[in-house]
């Protein structure tokens, strides 16, 4: 967007009063136009009006370092600082509107009445009867349903628990569903409806190429492609069901709306496997979960977890994050009763399929997606053993429901070398919901053998059938099966077959087993769980937000992805500390701003002088780089050139003496138009600004802090940086 139009843009917008718009709307226009102080001034009206009278200040600040002598500027300080309850600072800046002597009594006399013009303008608390914005994120979900149909496991939740909170919404609670848009970098709306038909073709067939799924998930893609940008209501709640560890930069745009709107982020955590057994991982999926995790714990404001397994796993990786508090963890089982979902319907979804059994063919059933942490490859063992000990006319078919995902080659090569395993075990995928109800109702039993789970919803499936379920005694499996399942002990094949053996050839047995299911097992529906998350999330909104996570003196802190499988406190403030949204996605090496002006916040306990020591690289070329630092409660100050080397990058230290204040400093790095890179006939580029690698605040005195920080920018240290 040109300048011009932004700006137009927010003068509208603000005329609308619709503040919280408005004010990214300037933002946008000061990134191209930073020096413009009446966009300032008007930003921080905006700011003010919407009840972030801290970020007007500092707003109303930059418009006095950019015209000194306005006198506007200087009153709406004043007027900030008022209702901020600095009152001797106010007086102060309403003398220098004035023109005035502070000390004189003229300039008390005109103080005291702008003081009183002013009038109480501080943060409204939200009206009696006023209701929550409860809004669900569903990014994940769309990026899902562009090549599959039929949903696993987190989608299924996703699905039913989004679908009943838009549906029938809890008292006092407004419901909507957003998505992420990687191109324009902000959630857009998808409307009730369509996300209702969305789900209900979700559950009703499984042909990707069916026409009118098709068509919903291309009136999906045109919405968040074509759609305006959601304004969040101020104090709203974002609830993440999904998983958006793999959307780049996605917590630097939840930090953008959580300051413009106060939004409160809530994420729903279904497991930690990645940081448990990354064994069963792909080694990029626990990179980038080790980097979301670590961000999450220092940043929700609270979180969900569909088990106490997974909530004691969150609670325990999360204190190794962010030791100073602790995350507030609600659980959320999902005991959800699939049959009172789709019973009615499955009488009539049995699916003709070759991949499936007929009707009345016995067949035990297996729900999940063929990997190495499900251990199919343990089960198949088992039905070769039973093959081989009972003759195979007497071994019932084992119906494994799910596609091949990773680590799956050595299940997927013992079954097709196997005659005898292709002729009893079946694997499908792309079942749709009602014909997976069907399976449940018809199968003997049920079997769920894996080695980590956050819940285990097949279990909680079999259940609801009627079936009984044998299951793993691990983790949160047993929470999932409660008393109704077996168990057979992990990873132990003989204790699996016998209990096989069991259930399959001893009627009796598995008649009483299936009786104390129906009697004993009380699940709950869909909507229930949706009240509960409305209900949890509701409640956590009407509490104090989380104090920031501090930096510390003396301490390096790198701001680039630094990989591995571990949850980490550097790997929180890496992503943390950049503020706003002129910067790229974090690399490897460090980051590059974009052009513009780019900004870092670092809170601190600390007050008084420090030395900022920030690590950078400036592309060859670079021209017109500024930087300037300076606490949060003080002016600004005047930009620093930073003159780089014209040849080729440049990596080297910038070093600023300021005055910590307010609780945070902030670094400012103006880019100006930035350097174009990466440009070729069919590829316009990007344009980049300054590349920032680490950062540093120390006492001045602290020499050991100094030299141990500019020795790591300088030598290649040999060990944990």
């Amino acid at each position: 967007m040109m300048a011009g139009e932004a700006l137009r843009q927010a003068d509208s917008l603000r005329d609308q009063r619709m503040w919280d718009a408005a004010a990214l709307a300037y933002r946008a226009h000061l990134l191209q136009r930073p020096d413009d102080w009446r966009a300032r001034i008007q930003l921080g009206h905006c700011l003010k009006e919407s009840g972030d009278v801290a970020a007007a200040l500092l707003a109303y600040r930059e418009a006095v370092t950019a015209a000194p002598n306005n006198a506007d500027a200087h009153l709406q300080i004043g007027h900030a600082l008022k209702m901020l309850g600095e009152g001797e600072g106010a007086w102060r800046a309403y003398a220098r509107a004035l023109e005035l002597d502070p000390d004189s009594g003229e300039a008390a006399r005109n103080a005291q009445g702008l003081a009183h013009l002013a009038g109480p303008l501080s943060r409204k608390p939200r009206a009696p009867g006023q209701l929550v914005q409860m809004v669900f994120d569903s990014s994940d979900l769309v990026a899902y349903v562009a090549h599959n149909r039929t949903p696993t496991g987190i989608q299924r939740v996703q699905l039913n628990v989004t679908a009943r909170a838009l549906l029938d919404p809890i008292e006092g609670v407004a419901t909507t569903t957003v998505a992420f848009d990687e191109g324009s970098g902000f959630w857009r709306e998808i409307g009730r409806d369509l996300f209702l038909r969305l789900w209900r073709l979700s559950r009703t067939g499984g042909e990707v190429d069916a026409p009118a799924w098709q068509e919903v998930v291309a009136e999906v893609r045109e919405t968040l492609r074509d759609g305006p940008d959601f304004v969040f209501a101020p104090g709203a709640s974002l609830v993440n069901l999904g998983t958006s560890w793999w959307i780049r930069d996605y917590f630097l745009r939840v930090r953008h709306v959580m300051r413009q709107y106060g939004v409160r982020y809530v994420p729903l955590v279904y497991d930690c496997i990645p940081l448990m057994v990354p064994e069963h991982c792909q080694a990029l999926l626990a990179d980038e979960f080790s980097q979301w995790f670590s961000s999450m714990a220092a940043l929700s404001d609270s979180a969900l977890a569909i088990s106490e397994w997974s909530a004691g796993d969150a609670r325990r990786i999360a204190a190794t994050v962010v030791p100073e508090r602790a995350l507030p963890v609600s659980v959320v089982r999902l005991d959800a009763d699939l049959r009172q979902e789709l019973g009615a319907a499955a009488a009539d979804g049995w699916p003709a399929r070759a991949d499936l059994p007929e009707p009345q063919e016995e067949f035990i059933l297996c729900v999940g997606t063929i990997e190495s942490r499900k251990n199919h490859l343990m089960l198949f063992h088992a039905w070769l053993a039973l093959i081989r000990k009972h003759g195979a006319e007497r071994v019932p078919r084992l119906v494994c429901i799910g596609k091949a995902g990773w680590l799956a080659d050595a299940a997927m090569t013992l079954w097709r070398n196997s005659e005898a395993l292709q002729e009893r075990v079946s694997i499908a995928h792309g079942v749709p919901d009602v014909a997976l109800a069907a399976l449940y109702a018809q199968a003997l039993f049920t079997v769920t053998n894996s080695f980590y789970e956050g819940w285990g919803l097949p279990v909680t499936e079999s259940l609801s059938f009627g079936r009984v379920p044998l299951v793993a005694r691990n983790t949160s499996l047993t929470e999932a099966g409660g008393d109704a399942a077996v168990y057979f002990e992990s990873e132990n094949l003989p204790d699996l077959v016998a209990k096989l053996e069991t259930l399959i050839f001893d009627a009796e047995e598995r008649g009483r087993r299936e009786a104390f299911v129906r009697e004993t097992v009380k699940l709950r529906s869909w909507g229930d769980i949706a009240d509960q998350v409305m209900r949890e999330v509701a409640a956590r909104s009407a509490t104090p937000a989380e104090p920031p996570v501090l930096f510390s003196p003396a301490v390096i802190y790198p701001l680039r992805l630094m990989g591995g499988g571990e949850a980490d406190r550097r790997k929180a403030l890496a992503d943390l500390m950049r503020d706003g949204l002129a910067w790229y996605p974090m690399e490897g090496w460090g980051c590059w701003t974009r052009a513009g002006l780019a900004r870092l916040r670092l809170p601190m306990a600390e007050e008084g002088p420090m030395r900022l020591h920030l690590g950078c690289v400036a592309p060859a070329g670079a021209k017109g780089l500024r930087l300037r630092a300076f606490g949060a409660a003080s002016a600004p100050g005047a930009f620093a050139p930073i003159i780089a080397d014209p040849g080729s990058n440049s990596r080297f230290t910038c070093v600023l003496d300021i005055e910590v204040s307010g609780g945070a400093v902030i670094v400012e790095i103006d880019s100006g138009q930035g350097t174009a890179v990466e440009v070729s006939e069919h590829n316009p580029g990007r344009r980049i600004g300054l590349g920032v690698t680490s950062v540093m605040l120390c006492r001045p005195d602290d020499l050991e802090a100094r030299l141990d920080f500019l020795e790591r920018q300088t030598y290649r240290v040999l060990g944990p940086v």
